[in-house]
């Protein structure tokens, strides 16, 4: 799958709509998404699965942060 700019436009929409296009506040509530993974209950996800869903939302922030940057 090839990705153009236009394929993007529903994601910069959201950042403008919902965070005022503050890329640090998206990344921030990245922050805190991550930090609610400790309070729910241990059988409400897998070890494994746990682990892969605050990866990808970490790497998700890194890549703002990159964006933010530049």
């Amino acid at each position: 799958m090839s990705l153009k700019p236009d394929d993007l436009h529903p994601l910069l929409a959201y950042f403008e709509e919902c965070h005022e296009g503050n890329l640090l506040s998206f990344a921030q509530w990245l922050d805190k998404a991550v930090y609610m993974f400790h309070y729910l209950p241990i059988d409400s996800f897998s070890e494994l699965e746990r682990q892969n869903t605050c990866h990808v939302l970490m790497e998700l922030k890194e890549a703002v942060l990159k964006i933010n940057g530049a």
